[in-house]
């Protein structure tokens, strides 16, 4: 099922936010993503009828284990994309916005290949530093 780019960005930032903050509240969402506190409202109602999330009576949110699942796979498609357009050249803050964009919308097939080609562009980085080092 396709969440689409909106409920995707609400998981994978309360996944960002638990990894640095240790919990998720609605108005950490709300800073995270500079969203009106309506607009967080209705987005974990949605999720938490969907199964993504879970809400306890102290206002905490918690990703489902499906939840969770889809939010570790948008963020490392999120990082995927963002080291690769840095690696071509792209300022970080340009990365990191088209990047959010791309994470949604990128085929499988492409999201491979781009993986394979970071990893070698990679390998090879590190081969020219070590090159460097010995001459």
């Amino acid at each position: 099922m396709k969440l689409g780019k909106s409920r995707e960005d609400y998981l994978e930032a309360m996944y960002i936010l638990k990894r640095q903050k240790g919990y998720v509240r609605n108005f950490l969402l709300c800073n995270y993503l500079n969203y009106s506190k309506a607009s967080v409202s209705v987005a974990i109602r949605g999720l938490v009828a969907e199964g993504y999330v879970i809400k306890d009576e102290h206002g905490y949110v918690e990703l489902t284990a499906e939840g969770k699942k889809i939010a570790k796979k948008v963020y490392a498609r999120h990082l995927l994309l963002e080291e690769f357009l840095e690696l071509i050249g792209v300022s970080p803050e340009t990365a990191n916005h088209d990047a959010c964009r791309m994470e949604h919308t990128i085929s499988e097939e492409s999201y491979k290949k781009i993986q394979e080609l970071v990893r070698k562009m990679k390998e090879e980085n590190t081969l020219n530093e070590e090159m460097k080092l010995t001459n």
